[in-house]
């Protein structure tokens, strides 16, 4: 019997691949500088590849049966994926991080764990794995759902209940997540709702009136929610503007990815112009290993290098340069490892989520 193999779609893999690089770049002026956090460069990054993975794993989670009927998600293939290897790696990583010398914003025990919104800063399989669990609850609605704006009424209802829910639930909502389940929760479903109407949605994303819009409605709810103060936004606030412009920046997304792996995989594109995607695929593919095993990287470059950067000004160009080239060198590191446990399937499903 032939083995069937599912073909990979080469935008969304540089997507993730540029965001989870993205992702390392944060975590090198956050963890390794500290205090360079407060950068531009850093904010804007925060608002933005987080986002993208879950709208990608909206698009992806969206299947339909042999009759057109939307499929209830594979809740325990899930979880295995999500939910063991974030108890696996975080055990590890509350052993090893009394030993990289490190600080980060968040504590690392098995109390947190467990308790803590940020989960070790293991929260995003957890928090993926709850928006699914939401997804299978809303389906039975969402199926009834022929029109796109009946499904995003629906959405919008769900969010709504997660934002009074997520002022009123305290501890409760810590140990939930709930924060990040709201604020990302609405980039999931976007994703599932462009791919269930995709016709439409290509049509915007080929549209220069809908990308201009998105451009600059997404660059206005960053900047809100990279400085919330300035409008007077509580944390509440903030978060409903970060949910608004995930919209807006997975179009802007969708449609300069889709065009750069659309040339760059085309016939008669340089081989250059080939490889350079070919690398940003690759990370894709490795994007959940390489944000479950990132951390194990991260080094402290001490007070010298914060001076160095602040006497700089914290600039875009410096910053961006340095977090970079300390990013790929921390990939290449985490990639190496992945290479070296792949033979093992029981170390790959616990340490970097791979079947």
């Amino acid at each position: 019997m032939a083995t069937i193999v599912k073909q990979r779609i080469h935008h969304f893999d540089m997507l993730k691949g540029v965001a989870i690089f993205m992702v390392v770049m944060g975590h090198v002026l956050a963890f390794c500088v500290r205090e360079i956090d407060r950068a531009t460069i850093f904010k804007v990054f925060e608002q933005l590849h987080m986002p993208l993975f879950f709208f990608v794993s909206g698009w992806f989670t969206y299947k339909l049966d042999e009759n057109g009927r939307l499929v209830l998600p594979r809740l325990l293939s899930r979880a295995v994926r999500l939910l063991l290897p974030m108890v696996a790696v975080s055990s590890v990583w509350v052993w090893y991080f009394p030993h990289s010398g490190i600080e980060t914003p968040f504590a690392s025990t098995f109390e947190e764990l467990w308790t803590s919104a940020y989960k070790n800063g293991y929260w995003f399989t957890f928090v993926l794995f709850e928006i699914v669990l939401l997804y299978a609850a809303l389906r039975p609605l969402l199926a009834r759902c022929r029109r796109w704006w009946a499904s995003a009424a629906v959405v919008a209802a769900a969010f709504a209940l997660l934002y009074w829910l997520n002022g009123i639930s305290g501890k409760v909502g810590d140990v939930l997540s709930l924060t990040m389940v709201t604020t990302f929760a609405p980039a999931f479903f976007v994703g599932l709702l462009a791919r269930r109407h995709r016709a439409g949605f290509e049509r915007l994303a080929d549209s220069s009136t809908a990308q201009t819009v998105a451009i600059l409605a997404a660059a206005a709810a960053i900047y809100v929610s990279c400085w919330p103060w300035e409008f007077g936004l509580d944390a509440q606030a903030r978060m409903a503007t970060q949910a608004v412009s995930h919209p807006f920046l997975a179009l802007v997304a969708y449609r300069v990815f889709r065009d750069w792996g659309a040339a760059a995989f085309a016939d008669g594109a340089s081989p250059a112009a080939r490889s350079i995607a070919r690398l940003w695929e690759y990370i894709g593919t490795q994007s959940l290993g390489i944000y479950l095993l990132h951390y194990f990287f991260l080094f402290p470059m001490g007070s010298v290098v914060r001076g160095w950067m602040e006497a700089m000004n914290v600039a875009w160009v410096p910053l961006g340069a340095f977090a970079a080239v300390m990013a790929a060198c921390i990939v290449a590191m985490v990639l190496i490892v992945i290479k070296i446990i792949q033979p093992s399937k029981l170390l790959s499903l616990l340490l970097t989520g791979s079947k």
